[in-house]
Formats: C-alpha cells, sequence, structure tokens
C-alpha cells in the first residue's frame, strides 16, 4: 500500500501490519494517482473540494477529476487491477455520504460505474483505526448489477488506509471482490 521500502526486512509497513491485523485478512492493493505532504499544494487541493469557500468547491472537484482522468486514460484505466466492473466510493466518517462521489462522478471511466453500495457502520474507523463493522452494505449494495462484480473502491486520499481497507473488507465480506482501491492522493511525510 505503502509504495515505500519497509524498515527491519518486513513485509509490510508498520501501517499495513497494523491493518491487517485488526482487520484479519490481507490488505487489498492501494494505488494513488499522486503523493502529497500536509499543508502542500496537492493536499490543500484535496482539502479545498471538501473543506474549501462553497463557490470553489466544485471548481476544486473539477480539477480533482480532469487529473484523475487523465492518469487514467494514461495507463490507468481498465487494466488497473486487471479490470473492474463496478466502482464504489468510500462513505465519511464524519460528513453524509461520500465525498468522493464529486470526484468520481466527473470522470467518465468511473462514473457509468458509480454505484453507491456502502454506508458508515456501527463501529468507527480513524486514523490506523480500522474496523470490521467500520462499513456496511447498503441497501443498493445487496442487490443489482454489483452482485457478483469485480469492485473498484474509490476515495479521495489515503493516509494509514484504514477507512479504506476497513470498507473493502466490507465489501468482500458481503461476496462482492475487492480488485483494489484507488485514491486521487496519499499523505507522505515530509522528507527531513
Amino acid at each position: 500500500m505503502c509504495g515505500e521500502p519497509t524498515r527491519f526486512g518486513r513485509a509490510d509497513c508498520f501501517c499495513c501490519a497494523t491493518l491487517a491485523s485488526q482487520l484479519g485478512t490481507r490488505l487489498v492493493p492501494v494505488i494513488a494517482t499522486f503523493d502529497y505532504v500536509v499543508g502542500d499544494r496537492q493536499h490543500r487541493l484535496l482539502r479545498g473540494y471538501k473543506d474549501g469557500p462553497q463557490p470553489l468547491r466544485g471548481v476544486r472537484a473539477s480539477a480533482l477529476a480532469r487529473r484523475l482522468g487523465d492518469w487514467l486514460t494514461s495507463g490507468g484505466g481498465d487494466a488497473l487491477f486487471g479490470g473492474w466492473d463496478v466502482v464504489t466510493t468510500v462513505p465519511s466518517s464524519r460528513r453524509g455520504g461520500a465525498p468522493a462521489e464529486a470526484i468520481a462522478s466527473r470522470v467518465p471511466e468511473l462514473h457509468d460505474r458509480l454505484e453507491r453500495l456502502l454506508v458508515r457502520g456501527p463501529d468507527s474507523t480513524d486514523h490506523l483505526r480500522a474496523a470490521r463493522r467500520g462499513f456496511l452494505l447498503s441497501a443498493h449494495g445487496s442487490s443489482g448489477r454489483a452482485r457478483g462484480a469485480r469492485i473498484l473502491l474509490f476515495d479521495d486520499s489515503i493516509t494509514t488506509g484504514a477507512r479504506a481497507q476497513s470498507a473493502a473488507y466490507a465489501l468482500g465480506s458481503a461476496g462482492h471482490p475487492v480488485v483494489g482501491i484507488l485514491a486521487v492522493g496519499r499523505a507522505r511525510r515530509a522528507a527531513p
């Protein structure tokens, strides 16, 4: 998930090992279109489409969608993770719905296959805190074209991966195979 060398010869970094232990399963592969450091220009763009002034949110979501669409057509697309049939987003743990839908719905490669399959569950997820019941299938997730389909899980940003991996666990345990997690951005530590 991390895309970085691990320490002490371990197969997984600390975050990945922690999440796999919490969920009791192997993690789903993750690809991010770019890395960011908290406070940099990329981070401000990602935060701005959710938390910026209302008139600019759509503009920023469209900018992120164009960037993601360009990334997908330049080498990702259907070949990513061996292909997928349905795209779903990770619901927000603090807001209603899934803010990442504002991006996915603007990307043709994702929009036509976008389905709302998940809702927040009874257990909380947080930074480095995954939960098997952090997300549940929505009423729509139990029927429709998602049944037996290969699922691409989409999120705007990944820090430790706890929420996205919890969402992947919920889908997988309900019989929806998740081929991978695609994030627009991935948080990195600033270089020392």
